[in-house]
């Protein structure tokens, strides 16, 4: 190989490991797992939106057809596999995303991908990225927020837990209070 080969394929190797953040961004579908309360698992991608009746999605499984929407009652959290993060993306390899809290709510509880916790009910609806494309957002207490930020949302229990256990009623930090949780 000549000097000048070595050269261009050491460039072009650069500029791919430089855009990858934004490949990223760009490419692809988050994929969510859905635990529904009976035990059940769905993959879903993408997530089109979610309101006070039910969960809209496109594709759940191995991509089979377009996904039947799932009661909002049924589910118990959805988790984000992150791929799409920006926040992940620039940890790095290293990043490990938050835990999923344990136990029922009385609230929704939003974990983001930075960690923070905000509860609140929850939606995702429409909205759009920079290109003007469909980018579904999450609007919790009236803020706003890119999906790809999200790392888990736990629904609140609902009223007539079958374990006759009450939820339990989260703990406040500070930075919960900020976010006007």
């Amino acid at each position: 190989m000549s000097l000048k080969t070595i050269l261009m394929v050491s460039i072009a190797l650069c500029l791919c490991a430089l855009c990858r953040t934004t490949a990223l961004a760009q490419g692809g579908w988050d994929v969510w797992t859905v635990q529904l309360r009976d035990g059940t698992r769905l993959e879903v991608a993408p997530v089109w939106s979610l309101d006070e009746k039910e969960l809209r999605f496109g594709f759940s499984g191995g991509g089979e057809g377009k996904g039947t929407p799932t009661p909002r009652p049924l589910i118990r959290h959805m988790s984000n596999v992150l791929h799409n993060s920006e926040y992940r993306a620039s940890k790095g390899a290293g990043y490990v995303p938050p835990a999923l809290p344990e136990g029922d709510f009385d609230r929704d509880l939003v974990v983001l991908d930075d960690g923070r916790r905000v509860f609140g009910p929850v939606i995702i609806r429409a909205g759009a990225g920079k290109s003007g494309a469909y980018l579904p957002v999450l609007v919790q207490n009236g803020v706003e927020t890119d999906l790809t930020r999200v790392a888990h949302i736990k629904f609140a229990a609902p009223p007539n837990n079958p374990k006759g256990n009450r939820p339990r009623r989260p703990r406040r930090s500070g930075r919960d209070r900020r976010r006007g949780a």
